[in-house]
């Protein structure tokens, strides 16, 4: 195993997740390889870095170049290697091959997917490589979302876990969410659950109306389907696809990709990258935004429900209580679609203590990945503005959702009002 890491070298350079974990390590001091397909490819992956870090210094620790023609010098020289390549198993089987003939025996490797089961990836590889194999998931943009999962396979080496747990906090100084080796770990599997449900109530309400329902006053610094359009739709189906085909809970149903998206994926409308998804911004400045009826954009309504506008007031009054008093006084489908997305949120999260992260840590490795990796409020936050966790479980309950004996025995984590409270905006 390494002692220490002073060389990195990250592939898939040229993408969103590669080129800002990369600026960040680099930003700290170590010497990066951005390596992709092309050299351009990996100079682009520079400069979002760049723009990420607001320096040009940084451009001093990184390194370009293709697979071609520096994978070999970068792989020999580095003590970690960083994959961040497409979310395809063949093609990342395929690089690891490469990356094996080339490394030195305790050079570390990992994955920052959270899609893939991470077993099948390194399928074919040397027990060396597996013994210092592991997942590293970043949450993007790095430079704004501290949180990273962690987790090995059954044949990592527990003290190459260690290791790199603690090189991320002390040196990039990272939130770590120790999570067990299951699909979408613990932040996508809850958030992704979410997002498919909204995706499929936007058919019927509307992408503006949805993100103003589920908006930052409920507890998120963004919209959920402005959060889909930074991720990227092509990422949100691979994880909804791999969520669907390899979990089973009581939310399985909600798993689901409506057939517009789709048709926005065979459109290119993917989200920022693509300059247009759900949102759309024109030269003017103003956006539009998508019809999942017809898939073409049409102009902003400036939705004004009663019951939000008012729980927006006390928002602004830093009154969080009293404004989740109204949400959940209020009649009609739009409250209903709001409180049935909190309900889940808090129901699902709190089931999932045990399974995603290890029954010690209670619900805070969840508050935690959700804080630092969504910047959503917490689930146990959440459950605080609902009245505490008697009149959350009666809710839930109204609403036909199963209660979590975990909910039920009342976890409390570290987080408070007082430290969540800037998730709550009235935009």
């Amino acid at each position: 195993m390494v002692k220490t890491i002073n060389t990195v070298a990250v592939l898939g350079a040229s993408g969103t997740v590669g080129s800002l974990s990369g600026g960040l390590i680099a930003q700290n001091g170590l010497k990066v390889y951005f390596l992709s397909r092309t050299q351009e490819g990996s100079e682009r992956g520079l400069q979002r870095a760049i723009s990420q870090a607001r320096s040009e210094f940084i451009a001093q620790n990184i390194v370009c170049g293709d697979y071609e023609h520096l994978l070999k010098e970068a792989v020999a020289e580095a003590d970690w290697v960083v994959e961040a390549i497409a979310e395809d198993v063949g093609i990342k089987q395929q690089l690891y091959e490469r990356v094996e003939a080339y490394k030195r025996p305790q050079t570390i490797v990992s994955s920052t997917t959270s899609s893939l089961p991470l077993s099948e990836l390194v399928k074919g590889r040397s027990a060396e490589f597996k013994k210092n194999f592991l997942s590293t998931h970043f949450y993007n943009p790095p430079g704004r979302m501290l949180a990273c999962e962690i987790t090995g396979i059954e044949e990592t080496d527990l003290a190459v876990v260690d290791f790199m747990r603690a090189f991320l906090v002390n040196r990039l100084r990272r939130a770590i969410i120790p999570v067990k080796n299951i699909p979408a770990f613990a932040g996508n599997r809850i958030g992704f659950v979410l997002f498919g449900r909204i995706t499929s109530l936007a058919r019927e309400f509307g992408v503006e109306m949805m993100d103003y329902l589920i908006g930052p006053y409920t507890g998120r610094l963004m919209g959920p389907l402005a959060t889909l359009d930074l991720v990227g739709l092509d990422i949100h189906k691979a994880i909804i696809d791999s969520l669907a085909e390899h979990t089973k809970d009581a939310m399985h149903s909600w798993l689901t990709v409506p057939e517009y998206i789709n048709t926005m994926l065979q459109r290119k409308l993917l989200g920022y990258k693509t300059k247009g998804g759900f949102y759309k911004k024109l030269e003017s400045g103003k956006y539009v935004f998508l019809d999942p009826a017809t898939c073409d954009y049409v102009p902003a309504i400036e939705p004004h429900v009663a019951f939000v506008e008012k729980a927006k007031h006390f928002i602004r009054m830093g009154m969080y209580r009293e404004a989740f008093d109204v949400i959940l006084s209020a009649q009609g489908s739009e409250a209903e679609v709001v409180k049935d997305i909190l309900c889940a949120y808090v129901a699902y999260s709190y089931s999932l203590v045990g399974e995603v992260t290890d029954d010690r840590i209670g619900i805070e490795g969840i508050d935690d990945v959700m804080s630092y990796g969504f910047n959503w409020a917490a689930p146990s936050v959440i459950v605080d503005m609902l009245g505490g966790p008697e009149a959350a479980a009666e809710l839930l309950v109204k609403k036909g959702l199963k209660v979590p004996d975990t909910l039920k025995a009342g976890l409390k984590s570290h987080f408070s009002i007082v430290n969540s409270g800037k998730y709550f905006v009235a935009k």
